[in-house]
């Protein structure tokens, strides 16, 4: 069945929760020495600032988050989220930006790590059936067919692996230059 294997190989939710803890603290250690007077300065080496990865990890966490409380409660899901199409990401991406990222750095650092913790609970409770199989949510049965191991991966341990390389060239280019400058 398309789908149904167990991604990066998974042996069970406790592996998974494992990556999933590895690839949050390698990208969140990586905003040590990140300030907010510069956490948007953008460079053409690197597509997003660092503000951005992170508003972007907040709300792709918050959103799954709320599609299985959704659920859960019996509700309607409006993927990706009400008010957005699929087709619609940037404008998303954009209000992630906003909704998460005004409140400063810190804020945003300190509600990622909630939401990561409360991912990795869900899926700490979560039965191995219901966490590696196709079809066991409806708001992750899509014509993909993808287990929710696959979203949580897709969505939050993949994107910080990715991001903390992003952040650590940001910081190669912005935040050295800097300290270089101020040096002479």
């Amino acid at each position: 069945m398309k789908g149904s294997e167990n991604m990066q190989g998974y042996k069970n939710s406790a592996d998974l929760i494992e990556h999933l803890k590895t690839s949050y603290h390698q990208f969140i250690d990586e905003y040590q020495g990140i300030s907010d007077n510069i956490a948007d300065d953008k460079i053409s080496q690197v597509d997003k600032t660092p503000r951005e990865m992170l508003s972007y990890q907040v709300g792709w966490i918050h959103m799954i988050l709320s599609w299985e409380q959704t659920e859960e409660s019996g509700k309607e899901i409006t993927t990706p989220t009400p008010g957005y199409k699929w087709d619609q990401m940037r404008q998303l991406y954009d209000d992630f930006n906003v909704k998460y990222g005004s409140e400063g750095l810190q804020a945003e650092e300190q509600e990622l790590g909630k939401v990561v913790k409360e991912l990795m609970e869900w899926v700490d409770k979560m039965p191995e059936d219901e966490l590696f199989k196709p079809g066991q949510r409806k708001w992750a049965t899509t014509k993909a067919m993808w287990p929710v191991s696959k979203w949580i991966r897709i969505n939050a341990i993949s994107p910080f692996t990715n991001y903390s390389r992003q952040v650590r060239k940001w910081k190669n280019f912005t935040v050295r230059k800097s300290e270089r400058q101020n040096a002479q």
